[in-house]
């Protein structure tokens, strides 16, 4: 992480570091008279994960009739879907329960108004309904 500041650390305050390392979410040590930025292992287990959930989510190649009617999340599960994903492969890649997943489901398989997941497929990847 790099973070730019336009404070002196030769010359600032302790307090004036803190509100920086606070507000950049890192952790700061001073170690033989210098003041060191370290990082926090937690805070960037994180980051990598939301960095490979967001690779995994956003796939839905285009608008398709209805889109405009779910929620973010439920575009989230849809693109699974398309990717072929189980519910319990979903539930496990967004770190939800798989009862959530196919609350969610459920939810667009109404809304969208298709009858299996077959439909929901074609119908977000443009195909016609007959094959």
């Amino acid at each position: 992480m790099l973070i730019l500041c336009t404070y002196s650390l030769g010359t600032s305050r302790a307090r004036d570091i803190l509100d920086v390392a606070r507000a950049h979410q890192c952790t700061i040590a001073r170690r033989n008279g210098e003041w060191e930025f370290l990082k926090v292992p937690a805070l960037d287990r994180m980051r990598n994960e939301l960095r490979v959930l967001n690779e995994d989510l956003d796939v839905l190649p285009h608008a398709f009739p209805g889109h405009e009617i779910l929620t973010p999340r439920e575009k989230v599960i849809l693109a699974q879907i398309v990717r072929g994903a189980s519910n319990k492969e979903t539930a496990r890649t967004l770190k939800i329960s798989p009862r959530t997943v196919e609350f969610h489901r459920a939810n667009i398989m109404r809304k969208l108004d298709v009858k299996n997941t077959i439909e929901l497929v074609r119908l977000v990847l443009g195909e016609p309904a007959n094959g």
